[in-house]
């Protein structure tokens, strides 16, 4: 028999399979004479190679290499197993090339995937000493690209991968919420955040090689994590507030932009995106008010950023209060010209007014106070001025937000810069020498808690006790109507120019208004922003039911979210008290027939 001598040449051929599998050198010019013989003889309907050499060769394998692979996997790290791996798909592509028909690569193929990849893919991906965890752990780049590059032959088996680096980002982003350290210091957590985005990104692009599915899998971990409240978006805004005040000092412009991008990196994974505005409205006006920025030019770079990102209503208002800086600068200098031309005499008041517009600015309380006679007059002035050139306009004066230069004759020549409020006071005792508290509070006028705030923080602090306070009542720290106080004559400070600190409301013993101290993340939603979200949502519902007519409660609330998701992500509930609210105001009705179907009226 023929077919005895295809059975013993077949039983040799396998033999020299596995002894070259097993690291001995065997002859390939004698083996590809061989396998192209049956090749040959395939002829007809009959296919020889198949069904006589490869058949038993890809079982052989299939057992050789379930062996194989399950010894090693017990006995070596993840990453040897990979590399074995690797090495041996490489060698059973070359074994194809040397001595076999092409024909035989894909089976081939597809059983090394399933002895060395399905068969022991979790148990990789999991293992506890050498595993993805660990991997992840410790930046092992490239033991990554290998396991990715491996499992990647079986696409579906890198879902276990991703599994595994949601769970890792997550469990960091937890740790860097939880840490009560960082509550505290809002900078140090955007710098936690920011490094473990720049860990996770070096894996998404040199071990992942910027795979789509791995880059989603990174940004919905963060997403999930950062959204937990509003923090994040408080946070990110005081950060901002940090480079702009000290960080970026001395920083070359070529690493500014990348420190800016870095914080759209982070403010892209807020859902809470008004919070962020409100929080950055209201930190950018203090630097802008208070000259603090270390460069104008970098704090116009960020706001062209988050236009980019978010639309130019995203920004509108912060590009508003620049051009109010520079027009009032612009209206400064008019007054001053046509002041000289008016005053030949030198006036002892010089002013500074920044003339800002109502919408753009962060609302704060208004509190009236009784300005000093000589700074009145130059008040007055100015508006008289300002008004002949803009008529129909309104002018009110926002004493809280304002600040004075004081020439003190003490001991030695100071300037003392201080609160209008404190101005004031400071001012009634060039024609008195001593006061009562009950007297300052009539003479300036300035509202009781404000006022108490600001006279506590001309006596309390050592460094600038411009005040001598004699308690009525011996020992009490709380002020009383009948406290004394007096310029303090002995003054003395190394400095010429002295900053009064202000002491904040709760170390004065009030309790913070809204506008309190905003430098600890609290978490919560500023109640502007909640007022705010409820128009936004109460448009959204009016512009889908205008282009739908009638809509289905659940489809009304997908197409809401949808239409606000770049600014905020608002609770269903909250569409549905906004939706009841339309109703009641004949915007929608519910259908006669459906309840759950809102119909639109217009």
């Amino acid at each position: 028999g023929e077919y005895m001598g295809e059975g013993r040449l077949v039983q040799i051929l396998l033999q020299n399979v596995n002894n070259e599998r097993n690291g001995q050198q065997i002859d390939h010019m004698l083996m590809r004479k061989s396998t192209g013989m049956l090749v040959e003889l395939g002829v007809g309907t009959r296919a020889v190679y198949q069904e006589v050499f490869e058949s038993p060769f890809l079982a052989e394998t299939a057992n050789f290499y379930k062996q194989e692979s399950g010894e090693f996997i017990s006995k070596n790290t993840v990453s040897d197993f990979l590399r074995k791996a690797e090495q041996r798909i490489a060698e059973e592509r070359k074994r194809v090339d040397d001595y076999l028909h092409e024909s035989s690569t894909d089976k081939l193929m597809k059983i090394l995937d399933e002895q060395w990849i399905t068969h022991h893919f979790k148990t990789l991906v999991h293992e506890e000493k050498s595993g993805a965890k660990v991997l992840f752990a410790d930046d092992k780049i490239q033991d990554m690209k290998r396991m990715f590059q491996i499992l990647g032959r079986v696409p579906e088996t890198l879902d276990e991968v991703r599994s595994v680096m949601r769970k890792c980002i997550q469990d960091s982003g937890e740790e860097i919420l939880k840490n009560p350290e960082q509550a505290e210091k809002p900078v140090d957590f955007i710098e936690a955040l920011l490094k473990l985005k720049t860990k996770y990104d070096a894996f998404v692009e040199l071990s992942f090689l910027k795979d789509k599915e791995f880059q989603q899998c990174l940004k919905s971990s963060f997403e999930g994590f950062i959204n937990k409240d509003a923090r994040t978006a408080q946070c990110l805004s005081l950060y901002v507030d940090d480079l702009f005040k000290k960080s970026l000092k001395g920083v070359p412009d070529s690493e500014i932009d990348g420190k800016l991008d870095q914080v759209i990196t982070v403010f892209r994974f807020l859902q809470d995106k008004d919070v962020f505005e409100n929080y950055y409205k209201s930190h950018l006006a203090k630097r802008l008010l208070k000259q603090l920025s270390v460069s104008v030019d970098a704090e116009k770079m960020m706001i062209a950023k988050l236009k980019s990102e978010c639309g130019h209503l995203y920004t509108n208002k912060m590009e508003g209060m620049f051009n109010d800086m520079t027009n009032s600068e612009n209206t400064m200098q008019e007054y001053k010209r046509s002041v000289a031309d008016r005053m030949a005499g030198g006036r002892n008041v010089e002013l500074k007014v920044n003339v800002l517009t109502t919408g753009f600015w962060p609302t704060v309380p208004m509190f009236a106070c009784e300005l000093p006679q000589e700074v009145q007059v130059e008040v007055d002035r100015f508006q008289t001025f300002y008004l002949s050139k803009h008529t129909g306009r309104k002018i009110s004066w926002q004493y809280a937000q304002s600040s004075g230069d004081v020439k003190a004759n003490l001991k030695n020549k100071h300037e003392i810069n201080c609160s209008t409020f404190q101005m004031c006071v400071l001012a009634l005792f060039n024609r008195h020498t001593s006061l009562s508290y009950q007297a300052i509070a009539a003479a300036t006028k300035v509202p009781t808690e404000e006022l108490k705030r600001h006279v506590m923080s001309l006596y309390v602090s050592p460094k600038c006790r411009l005040l001598i306070r004699k308690a009525a009542q011996e020992g009490s720290k709380e002020l009383d109507d009948n406290d004394i106080f007096e310029v303090n004559l002995a003054f003395e400070s190394k400095m010429y120019r002295v900053k009064v600190p202000m002491i904040t409301a709760t170390s004065a013993g009030i309790t913070p208004g809204a506008g309190g101290d905003d430098t600890q993340a609290t978490g919560a939603v500023p109640n502007s922003v909640e007022e705010d979200r409820k128009h936004l949502v109460e448009a959204a519902i009016v512009r889908v039911m205008k282009m739908r007519k009638t809509l289905e409660h659940n489809a009304l609330v997908v197409e809401v979210t949808k239409h606000l998701a770049s600014r905020f992500q608002p609770t269903p509930l909250l569409i549905k008290q906004r939706v009841e609210k339309l109703i009641e105001r004949e915007y929608l009705e519910r259908n006669q027939q459906d309840r759950r179907v809102y119909n639109y009226l217009a």
